[in-house]
Formats: structure tokens, C-alpha cells, sequence
């Protein structure tokens, strides 16, 4: 099952690289953050940066969440308690799913390529090809769209790049 932590602004990466060597293997399968690819323009050119899809959220996977909960006791400070006084929230099997078959094994979103016909978006190339119904919003300007996703019982949404090369 995965697990997310929040770490404090900035302090994803230092925490990651932390735990991968105090947090024993049996405990903590695997470690990792969401990124993401978008188009951004300077210098007079389309570049491809790579963002954080969950800002400042790191992903844990376990079998055991209470022992990981006792591991991450010496990192309280650097992260930011949930509501109910936790410092990890189990992430929803349903959510899980989908962002296992959007992200892939390197838990990256690459960008995708589409066209919109007749007002109805085709996206041909890309983590988002067969994803077109979860789309609520594209900016053709920015090259992103943005992705409803399921979250127990709720949709939230997050950024995925997305370049619309025709629109009839």
C-alpha cells in the first residue's frame, strides 16, 4: 500500500534521500515523488522543464504503516502534521490504481500530444492517451491540461502537460 507524507516547502528531496538509508527495506518498500513534464517558453523557445506533481508530497510504499510511522518519528519537525495528528495518510487503493497506470514504474508523467475535433479532445501520444473523459480543463496557451482524478470519493485535480497540435 502506498502512504504520502508532506514535508515542509522544499525539503522533499532531502527527506527522501534520508530515509532511503535510516528506513530498513522490510519496512519500506520504495520511496518516491510524482514529476511531471510541461512545456515552458523562454528565450524564444518551447523548452520541456520537470515539475512536481505533488508539491512538497513525498509517496511511501509498505505492508506495515504503523512501523513506518514509528520510523519517521525522528522527522516530525521537517514534515507537517495531517489533521487527525498523523504524519502519513494511506493513499486510496482506487487512487493508487490510477496513478500506478498514469505515472508508470518511474512515477513520471511524460508529456502528451492531441488535437481537438469538433470541440471533442483526441489525445494520440502520451500517459493521458485513453484519459480524454478526465480532462476538465486544457490551457493551449501554457500546454497543460488539467486531470480529475479519483481521491475517496472525491475528484481532485492535477497538472499534466499536454500540447494541442490541431483544433478544428
Amino acid at each position: 500500500m502506498w502512504c504520502v507524507l508532506k514535508c515542509r516547502p522544499g525539503g522533499a528531496e532531502e527527506i527522501m534521500s534520508s530515509c532511503r538509508k535510516t528506513i530498513p527495506d522490510r519496512i519500506m518498500k520504495d520511496i518516491f515523488i510524482f514529476t511531471y513534464d510541461r512545456m515552458k517558453r523562454y528565450q524564444g523557445a518551447w523548452h520541456v522543464e520537470t515539475k512536481m506533481l505533488f508539491p512538497d508530497y513525498i509517496f511511501m510504499e509498505t505492508d506495515d504503516i504503523t512501523a513506518l510511522s514509528e520510523q519517521l518519528e525522528p522527522y516530525r519537525e521537517f514534515t507537517l502534521v495531517l489533521e487527525d495528528r498523523t504524519m502519513l495518510r494511506r493513499v486510496e487503493p482506487e487512487e493508487e490504481t490510477f496513478l500506478q497506470k498514469l505515472g508508470g514504474p518511474d512515477h513520471h508523467l511524460g508529456m502528451s500530444v492531441g488535437y481537438i475535433r469538433d470541440g471533442v479532445t483526441h489525445v494520440v501520444e502520451g500517459p493521458l492517451v485513453g484519459m480524454e473523459r478526465r480532462i476538465c480543463k486544457i490551457d493551449r496557451h501554457k500546454r497543460i491540461a488539467n486531470i480529475l482524478i479519483p481521491a475517496g470519493g472525491l475528484e481532485k485535480s492535477l497538472t499534466a502537460g499536454l500540447e494541442i497540435t490541431a483544433k478544428n
